[in-house]
């Protein structure tokens, strides 16, 4: 089946976003692409390349222009970083041995002619974080635009039992909607030009990806904690009132319950919950039902009394008395059907570059800056008629200690 314009936009930003999860991947766990990812990465690479033919194709021609500026100027990036990769290898070389090859032959102006020492600098260790993984069943769409609305129906129809002949009163069927609020994101970094002049790897591109993981971290904790911001950007854990769950013989049934209390209501897609690692290792040892070793436990098999679920602190994630986002030293459990959340990058995500400007300049560095819009916007809250505006789909379970 041949797809319209909208699927093709839509699946190519879908196999941008897997490539850059393919590169931050690698990059977490300082490593080059294995096989199988190199195969997947071309592959997406050539499906890419297919679409923005057949985009070209059904584009009008201001789309056109806009979509050859684009290129160009990916092209114009691209070719950049190139020659900052390239010139670094070409000066660490020089610097380490004798340059044979090429029209820069060099047998002296280097540490091995010198009968000294090479210095080897390793790859940059990165700082170390734990718990940006999402929901696998969770989707976020870019660059949206335009005011989004999500309309939903208030009320059903009633079928009643009449009268043969007996005259029926007349139902309306009500509607409401949900409109996204959106916020800004932002962030802005200054780079000392002596460090990118002198770095032994590709500063530039490091900084980037300090940035893609900045966003990630950034979706984990307003997504999966319960932090009480004073913006939009509201995780549904944050919006419902938390209960207890006991640590106890019945934990698992009772945990079950909770879950499935949420399916009575009619959400019945496949629910994810969130626990911290702790809570993992020790739920892994807990037997599913006391006394009867051959239950198993409560995780096994890669799920929690049957459900999938992920790992990360931020489901344990407030904000202390000051306004600051602390991990509580209580854990909690978070439960949700991730389709009743939409979450979206909207409009542009400016990426901007300044080692020119007279401030910038005076200082001998380069600032790169992020600006984009986001916006959370939870959807259960609303649908069946419900009294308290808060999200039906979604639970927050305190554990607390068994009573005695």
């Amino acid at each position: 089946m041949t797809k319209d314009k909208k699927q093709l936009q839509i699946r190519n930003r879908e196999i941008m976003d897997k490539l850059d999860e393919l590169d931050l991947k690698a990059k977490r766990e300082n490593r080059k692409f294995t096989d199988e990812e190199n195969a997947e990465y071309d592959s997406l690479m050539r499906e890419h390349v297919l679409n923005r033919e057949k985009l070209a194709g059904m584009a009008t021609d201001a789309e056109l222009a806009k979509m050859r500026e684009h290129v160009d100027k990916s092209v114009q990036l691209r070719e950049f970083i190139k020659g900052v990769k390239e010139g670094r290898e070409n000066a660490t070389t020089i610097l380490q041995n004798a340059v044979t090859d090429g029209t820069d032959k060099n047998g002296n102006a280097n540490l091995q002619a010198g009968g000294l020492l090479p210095i080897t600098i390793k790859d940059l260790m990165d700082t170390k974080v734990e718990g940006i993984d999402l929901p696998r069943s969770l989707r976020i769409s870019t660059g949206v635009t335009g005011e989004e609305v999500y309309p939903y129906s208030v009320d059903d129809v009633e079928i009643r039992v009449a009268g043969e002949v007996e005259t029926i009163g007349e139902q309306a069927l009500n509607f409401d909607n949900i409109k996204a609020v959106s916020e800004r994101l932002a962030a802005q970094v200054a780079v000392s030009n002596n460090a990118i002049d002198n770095a032994a790897f590709d500063l530039f591109s490091f900084v980037v990806f300090k940035f893609q993981k900045a966003l990630r971290i950034t979706w984990a904790k307003h997504l999966l904690s319960h932090a009480a911001w004073k913006n939009n950007l509201k995780s549904p854990f944050a919006l419902v009132t938390a209960k207890t769950i006991a640590l106890d013989n019945d934990f698992a049934e009772n945990l079950a319950v909770e879950v499935a209390e949420i399916a009575d209501l009619g959400f019945t897609s496949t629910p994810e919950l969130v626990i911290d690692k702790v809570t993992e290792a020790r739920l892994s040892f807990r037997p599913r039902i006391a006394g009867d070793p051959a239950s198993g436990t409560v995780i096994q098999d890669g799920k929690i009394a049957g459900f999938d679920y992920i790992t990360s602190g931020h489901v344990n994630g407030e904000l202390n008395a000051q306004g600051k986002y602390v991990k509580s030293s209580d854990r909690y459990i978070g439960i949700g059907n991730w389709d009743m959340v939409a979450v979206e990058q909207r409009g542009e995500a400016r990426f901007t570059v300044d080692a020119t400007s007279a401030p910038v300049s005076a200082r001998n560095t380069t600032v790169f800056t992020l600006n984009t819009n986001a916006s959370i916007t939870e959807l259960s809250s609303k649908v069946n008629g419900n009294p308290d505006s808060k999200p039906q789909a979604f639970k927050l379970l305190k554990i607390v200690a068994a009573t005695t």
